[in-house]
């Protein structure tokens, strides 16, 4: 047999081929004696194709007759080119094993030269090699036809193919393996649709309580598969088939099915959790209300003086917010501002709590002594909150603070004096509690240098704003209302105030899962509910709109566009529900 390729007759891929070969110093004379794989490490190749020889080995013996009638076999190779299973004609399947062309065996190019499996793995086409058109001697007397099988995903998988004596048309040999491959492809595609199945099940448990967190589902190649509505808000509404970009802010959890050989990672966002110190800003304070505008304008003007300050509001009312946005805002900021909740200091504690205490100073007391909250806020800002709960004891020794501006520890002899501003706070009306003898009156005159007084959330005209700017800290898709929704809200009487409106929201846009919320999502108190309900108020949601509607043109001064717009419906609509309500 020659060893040179006849130039004419060859296919461009066989030429191109044995230029590779010749290059890689490869010679075609000489034999090529590659050890066959077997026993142990034979098995753990075919183990990582189980899948793939499972769905093949099937249709590969649907053709044993028509191979033995044509005296040829039939492989089954993985992508680096390791023949994985055979069958076929017994005869030609000795004169093959000749040549290593037998299970075991690596057929790819840089070892065996031209053929047409080394040609499929390489080209990933569909390839026919006759004869002389292989590139080693010995291989001339077979020809061999191969097709490359393909995953779902586009990832190379294998090769079939069908070799024999070449005197037979390898057009048909061609046709079959290329159905077959389709064919392999098919079953795999289904299996991994099972798998995906699975996957999906477990994906689902996994995210279902996640509604309002951004969550991404990603395959291998760290790819988006899946975007929730709050995730898209997040990273974009293109993102998915994108890479993600930022991993660090999210939580990978690797979910597989069950033979481990497809995967996804689940990335649950991981918001960045604020300081336990970090003091709130007046920009951190939102407001479009007229009345908590005025209130902010006091205390900024406020924050430029050293007088005692006394924040008086109902609870949730965000008194401590003002008072860490004035001290941000005063000129002590960058100092020490040391909160202090009145209401939870036992009066056997109040001296150590306040003054702080030396070394020895009682039994149990730490060893090193310990400052007190006065001195631990000397420069900066003492905020007293929940001080309309403090015991008349306790309100003494604060009083002789303010009075000397001086403490001593507890167990010293030795006075230190401090400079500290006071602000305090409390939901109670502190001058019935001096008629009522509860608070001192002498204290009572020394914190009440500038008095501001927070209104509750019910008097506030910006309650929908306000809740539009919670879901969006939230980090949350659902960040709108119905019309209905919006009335309520207005309508409730909020004794919680703003913390009570944002743990309602919390749960509702749970309840939403990214729609708009909804009356039915607002789960509030069924007392308060009743009360809106009596015939002094608003008897049902209609009354409500009706109402909400009523205030917003008065804040809008009349102007309807201004009024849709702060509603969030169009005019169209707004004059619509005018006309109804014969307003």
């Amino acid at each position: 047999m020659s060893s040179v390729l006849h130039v004419d007759s060859a296919p461009p891929y066989v030429l191109t081929s044995w230029k590779r070969c010749q290059n890689n110093g490869l010679i075609p004379d000489q034999p090529t004696n590659d050890q066959i794989i077997s026993g142990r490490k034979l098995q753990e190749i075919k183990q990582n194709h189980t899948l793939l020889l499972q769905h093949a080995i099937p249709l590969i013996q649907r053709l044993l007759p028509v191979l033995k009638r044509n005296q040829q076999i039939i492989l089954l190779v993985n992508p680096d080119g390791d023949i994985i299973h055979h069958e076929g004609d017994p005869t030609f399947a000795s004169q093959a094993q000749a040549i290593q062309l037998q299970t075991g065996a690596n057929w790819h190019e840089n070892r065996k030269g031209t053929n047409a499996i080394g040609l499929a793995l390489i080209e990933k086409e569909a390839m026919i090699v006759e004869g002389s058109q292989h590139f080693f001697t010995e291989n001339h007397g077979i020809s061999c036809a191969s097709s490359p099988i393909f995953s779902s995903s586009g990832e190379l998988v294998g090769v079939i193919n069908i070799s024999g004596p070449p005197t037979q048309d390898y057009l048909s040999a061609l046709t079959l393996v290329c159905l077959t491959a389709e064919r392999i492809q098919t079953q795999l595609l289904l299996a991994e649709a099972k798998l995906e199945h699975s996957l999906m099940l477990q994906e689902w448990e996994y995210t279902a309580n996640l509604l309002s967190t951004p969550v991404i589902t990603m395959d291998r190649e760290q790819r988006i598969l899946r975007a929730n509505q709050s995730a898209k808000k997040m990273i974009g509404q293109d993102c998915i088939g994108k890479r993600l970009e930022k991993p660090h802010s999210f939580f990978l959890k690797t979910i597989e099915d069950h033979t481990s050989k497809l995967w996804r990672s689940i990335a649950i966002h991981q918001p960045v959790k604020k300081k336990e110190n970090k003091s709130y800003q007046f920009e951190d304070i939102f407001a479009t209300c007229p009345s908590i505008l005025k209130v902010k304008g006091i205390a900024k003007k406020a924050a430029l003086t050293d007088f005692p300050l006394l924040l008086l509001g109902e609870s949730g009312t965000g008194k401590e917010l003002f008072a860490q946005a004035i001290h941000q805002q005063s000129l002590r900021q960058g100092q020490p501002f040391i909160a202090v909740n009145c209401s939870a200091i036992p009066d056997s504690l109040v001296e150590s709590e306040f003054f702080g205490y030396v070394r020895g100073a009682f039994t149990g007391a730490n060893t090193e002594g310990s400052i007190g909250k006065v001195e631990a806020a000397h420069e900066g800002t003492l905020f007293l909150d929940e001080i309309g709960d403090m015991s008349l004891r306790a309100q003494a020794t604060l009083l002789r603070v303010i009075q000397e501006q001086t403490i001593t520890p507890v167990g010293s002899v030795h006075a230190k004096p401090i400079d500290v501003r006071i602000i305090a706070a409390t939901h109670r009306d502190l001058l019935a509690e001096v008629k009522a003898g509860r608070f001192r009156a002498d204290l009572y005159y020394r914190l009440k240098g500038i008095q501001i007084l927070l209104p509750p959330l019910r008097k506030r005209t910006d309650i929908i704003e306000l809740a539009e700017h919670l879901l969006e800290r939230l980090n949350i898709s659902t960040t709108s209302f119905t019309l209905e929704a919006r009335a309520l809200l207005h309508t409730y009487p909020w004794p919680g105030n703003v913390r009570e409106l944002h743990s309602v929201l919390m749960n509702a846009a749970f309840l939403a899962d990214g729609e708009p919320i909804d009356t039915c999502h607002l789960q509030l108190d069924e007392h308060n509910l009743n009360q809106i309900a009596q015939p002094s108020t608003c008897s049902s949601l209609e009354e409500m709109e009706k109402e909400t509607i009523l205030q917003t043109l008065q804040l809008a001064e009349g102007n309807m566009s201004k009024a849709a717009k702060m509603l969030r419906i169009g005019r169209n609509t707004l004059y619509r529900k005018m006309k109804r309500y014969q307003l």
